[in-house]
């Protein structure tokens, strides 16, 4: 047998295997499949399919004009799901049973959800005509909004350039999405295709980091509830729109799990893409620090209860623990966050011969620097009573209600989640919410991961609490989702 017989062997082997595994898995999830059950979901299938035609061919671009036909759609699909256990037993088949617990029901679940809201996308925002391609769709959409995204697109085509028109203050935009973006424009029919798919695919990417540190440091029930909450946030949305929101939810999550894990080599290169996708992943460090050092606290107090009584054994102890060589790599690992942005500030000294330029840009051209989150909620909410509807609604009320929101979150969560997480949050929101002229405070609220964590604690104490804080997130999704298809002020 030659080479090329034995490559194609173990190609046949491992597919073999690949799809034991699968139907494995498939069977500890789904058991029992009838009829009736395939039917139903088919029935949901059609049914949404067809709604989503309809949806998308209509007039008036607004959300809460077919609020009323998206719950009577989802609600009749919920009809269909309660209904098919019944049918089952009335005709005397075993019932479909699906173990929820399972991951991959989770993974499904996120899937699922990144679906149902770019079907919004695509059904209120794109201009669907035949023959015109689906990149020139995401364009007409996502191009024609005031956000980011054309921001890192420029990026991603042309670098920083130190121009005398207005691509000069594109520094202000940190360099990894914009690398991605441009390694998916080798596969892609367009930058903005590229962009969508980079954000889709951290989306997806996040969801499932996050389940699994909420695995790691909580029980399934509140695992599950933390993803749902984290993707039901008031501006959630902005995780499968072309911008930074799901690739820095991905990596600050992946930091904080792999700190956890004592898995310092992914700390460390998770830490520099975080440090060079938003400005805030040098806060990172905190919650990696705080691990790091209840990592070492642990480890001297094993080797003391090994260690005889005598001082001279513990003083030894102390010594061996300080100089080996797992805690320095500990240390080492911590490098990540200022690494980050010292190539970021390079970059701005090799463009413009400062490295503090893009605080200058951001000063002349948004009227930012870093001030007090006091002062913000102050300007936002008098700036509700002297600006016209639009900003109000798309700009100031969210931006009002999110900061309390957040607040009340990390209250709630302050002496019932991690501590390294409510420190990390604590900080996000000093550093967030204290531009002084802060445009997009809801969006950056969104990947203050640990709020779902808090959230999916309260959600766990009562049935009712889940429900409640279920509905008043989704009711505020719904309404600040509809501002941002009326093009309302929303970055």
């Amino acid at each position: 047998m030659n080479e090329q017989d034995n490559i194609q062997s173990r190609i046949q082997r491992i597919a073999i295997s690949a799809t034991i595994r699968t139907a494995d898995t498939l069977t500890d999830i789904i058991q029992n499949v009838t009829v009736v059950s395939i039917v139903g979901l088919a029935a949901s299938a059609a049914g949404y399919f067809m709604f989503f035609n309809w949806l998308s061919h209509q007039d008036q671009i607004a959300l809460l004009r077919y609020l009323p036909a998206i719950v009577s759609i989802v609600g009749f699909m919920y009809a269909i799901y309660k209904a098919v256990p019944v049918i089952e037993d009335f005709w005397g088949l075993k019932r479909t049973r699906i173990n929820t617990s399972h991951p991959l029901c989770t993974y499904i679940a996120i899937a699922m959800w990144l679906i149902f809201i770019n079907s919004f996308f695509f059904a209120f925002g794109f201009q669907i005509e035949n023959g015109v391609p689906f990149h020139e769709m995401l364009y007409n959409f996502f191009g024609r909004y005031g956000n980011d995204t054309n921001h890192y697109i420029n990026i991603a085509r042309q670098w920083y350039q130190n121009s005398q028109d207005d691509y000069k203050f594109k520094i202000v935009f940190f360099p990894f999405y914009a690398i991605l973006i441009r390694i998916m424009y080798f596969v892609s029919p367009s930058y903005m295709f590229a962009a969508y798919a980079v954000s889709t695919i951290f989306a997806f990417a996040a969801g499932v980091m996050l389940y699994k540190l909420a695995m790691l440091i909580t029980n399934p029930k509140e695992a599950r509830l933390a993803v749902k909450f984290m993707f039901i946030f008031p501006s959630a949305f902005f995780l499968f729109m072309p911008m930074t929101e799901s690739l820095f939810l991905f990596l600050s999550v992946a930091v904080v799990y792999y700190a956890i894990k004592a898995k310092y080599i992914q700390v460390f290169i998770f830490g520099v893409m975080a440090a060079l996708t938003r400005s805030v992943g040098v806060l990172l460090f905190i919650p990696a620090a705080c691990e790091i050092i209840n990592q070492m606290r642990i480890s001297y107090k094993n080797v003391i209860s090994q260690s005889s009584d005598a001082a001279s054994l513990r003083f030894m102890a102390r010594i061996r623990l300080g100089l080996s060589r797992s805690e320095l790599l500990k240390f080492t690992s911590l490098l990540a966050f200022p690494l980050g942005i010292g190539i970021y500030l390079l970059i701005n000294y090799m463009v413009y011969g400062n490295a503090t330029q893009f605080m200058i840009f951001q000063y002349e051209h948004w009227g930012q620097s870093m001030y007090f989150f006091w002062n913000t909620v102050t300007y936002l909410s008098i700036g509700i009573t002297n600006f016209n509807t639009g900003i109000v609604l798309g700009l100031f009320i969210p931006g009002v209600i999110v900061i309390f929101l957040t607040l009340g979150v990390i209250i709630y969560g302050a002496n019932k989640i991690r501590p390294s997480l409510t420190l990390y949050a604590m900080a996000y929101f000093i550093f967030a919410f204290g531009p002084t002229w802060l445009m997009s405070g809801p969006r950056y609220a969104m990947v203050i991961f640990p709020l779902a964590f808090a959230a999916a604690k309260l959600a766990g104490t009562k049935k009712g609490y889940n429900l409640g804080l279920t509905i008043a997130y989704l009711v505020m999704f719904a309404l600040y989702f509809n501002e941002l298809i009326r093009n309302n002020f929303v970055f």
